[in-house]
């Protein structure tokens, strides 16, 4: 093939891809450059909306397909059929103007249906701890709790901790917004803890761990403690959800190398493809058309899609240093858990709950990660914090769930 053909064939590539596949591709993906040119933020709300509200209909008819004692029995074996394995903490306060949404429904759904299907963690516990002052007032825990358990830090939470050093710190009620957030993560940690579990998992009501979730983060434990060199036991921490808003490409030098891996990747694709060519200069010409293409490619998806195609296998999953922020699902080991709530009990509890728990690791020279892709989803559009706050709808767009 000569030359000039096969110029003429790679610009009809790259007109076919950058006209007629990658926009019509973008205007439907999230985080895509292409995302709110074609797309109104009033019209992303109400499709975030109308997903949630699809959720939570699908997750009522679960419980609906439940039969109430032996579902919570289930939980009352495990706890009494010796070590744990995992102990699953749901921390859910009531959201006063928007307890209708069915966040905690939808996320008690969504790790009931997880760990009874699980062959992965072979004990585990699955509990709400509801942090909020007024316990009985938050309805739609208490629905659930013929389901699963549900303990309540402001009733009776001494039948639970009797003998916590940080007893006196939970009896107090008067706190800022804060600081009370993070003395329930503390209270729902320690609680999860006293049940001597090897791992506990800490998720917010506002989170939905996705169906290969608890697959990844058996293998990647194994991987860490057995299998890598040197293994790594005293992790820790690994962060199953990060705000995917700040997972895109950027001015990084480790974002930077990204996208020139992924120039790379298509320098050899095209080169390969091109092989047939003799003469070193038109390969080289290949080896530039490829690296930007792909290049483009993946800066007009933007890295939060690319990211997507590591869900292929638990072994795409990358296990990257944790960033200070967020805490919307964690999974801890138990040695851990001590140390990080004497940390949490001082001063430090009228930081940010992810701050402090960021400065503990810091502070102590601990090694924690963040896993990507996310394992878990964030639906909680409107905040338990901010009253009447509500996000980036485009972070609420996600399908498969």
């Amino acid at each position: 093939m000569r030359p000039f053909k096969i110029l003429i064939l790679q610009l009809l590539l790259f007109v076919t891809t950058f006209i007629l596949v990658i926009p019509p591709l973008c205007i439907k993906l999230p985080f895509s450059k292409f995302y709110y040119v074609y797309n109104k933020k009033d019209d992303i709300s109400k499709k975030a909306e109308l997903l949630n509200t699809k959720r939570y209909d699908k997750s009522l008819a679960y419980f609906g397909a439940l039969q109430p004692d032996s579902s919570k029995q289930f939980y009352l074996n495990m706890e009494k059929s010796g070590q744990l394995d995992l102990v699953v903490t749901i921390v859910s306060v009531k959201r006063k103007d928007h307890e209708n949404l069915g966040y905690l429904t939808q996320a008690v759904a969504r790790m009931d249906k997880l760990l009874k299907e699980d062959t992965f963690f072979k004990r585990k516990f699955l509990f709400i701890c509801n942090v909020d002052q007024n316990p009985y007032g938050h309805e739609e825990a208490k629905k659930l709790e013929k389901y699963i358990p549900v303990t309540h830090r402001f009733h009776n939470f001494t039948t639970y901790l009797e003998k916590s050093p940080h007893k006196s710190l939970y009896q107090q009620h008067s706190f800022d917004t804060y600081q009370k957030e993070t003395i329930d993560y503390m209270f729902c940690l320690e609680l999860a803890h006293s049940m001597n579990p090897d791992y506990v998992l800490m998720m917010e009501d506002d989170t939905l761990p996705l169906p290969q979730s608890l697959e990844v983060v058996n293998f990647k434990v194994k991987w860490l403690t057995s299998f890598r060199n040197p293994p790594i036991k005293d992790f820790a921490y690994i962060k199953l959800y990060y705000p995917p808003k700040w997972q895109g490409f950027a001015n990084e030098v480790k974002r930077i190398l990204e996208v020139v891996a992924i120039g790379m990747v298509g320098t050899g694709c095209f080169v390969l493809v091109f092989a047939f060519r003799k003469k070193r200069s038109v390969q080289h010409l290949f080896a530039v058309f490829g690296a930007i293409y792909f290049v483009l490619i993946s800066l007009l998806l933007d890295r939060q899609n690319i990211l997507e195609l590591r869900r292929l296998a638990s072994q795409f999953y990358s296990l990257n240093i944790s960033p200070g922020c967020c805490t919307p699902a964690m999974f801890y080991p138990k040695w851990v858990i001590p140390e990080l709530l004497k940390y949490l009990a001082g001063a430090n509890n009228k930081y940010h709950t992810d701050i402090a728990i960021y400065n503990f690791i810091t502070s102590q020279n601990l090694t924690a990660y963040q896993i990507e892709p996310n394992l878990f989803v964030h639906i909680g559009m409107y905040t338990s914090i901010h009253k009447n706050s509500r996000k980036d709808p485009q972070e609420f767009i996600f399908f498969g769930t």
